[in-house]
């Protein structure tokens, strides 16, 4: 019997191993989904390209982030509309025509 009970707790210390290593598991692999979810939000507007990195602008943050320019597409340009997508960032050609008349807008205010 007490044969039985030393396995019964090597069972447990062995549930309890990997139980924590799911949950850590669990836990490491939603983070990375809010990340990717996070990105996928993200809409970024190009300022400038200063040599192999692009100054962009986040609309929904106004803060400035730098991407190396062989992480873009291309044609990327100033005042292309930034998507992520599929792994990989995308010029957004319907939010480019918004940019457009946001920036004639502000340009008849001045």
């Amino acid at each position: 019997m007490e044969r039985k009970e030393g396995n019964n707790l090597e069972e447990k210390k062995v549930d309890l191993g990997l139980g924590a290593i799911a949950q850590n598991w669990i836990q490491s692999f939603l983070k990375q989904i809010a990340e990717r979810l996070e990105k996928m939000e993200e809409v970024l507007v190009v300022d400038r390209i200063e040599g192999d990195i692009a100054i962009c602008e986040n609309r929904k943050t106004k803060k400035m982030q730098s991407i190396h320019i062989a992480d873009l597409p291309r044609n990327v340009e100033e005042g292309n509309i930034l998507k992520w997508q599929d792994g990989k960032y995308e010029i957004d050609a319907s939010k480019e025509i918004e940019n457009r008349i946001e920036q004639k807008m502000k340009d008849v205010w001045k």
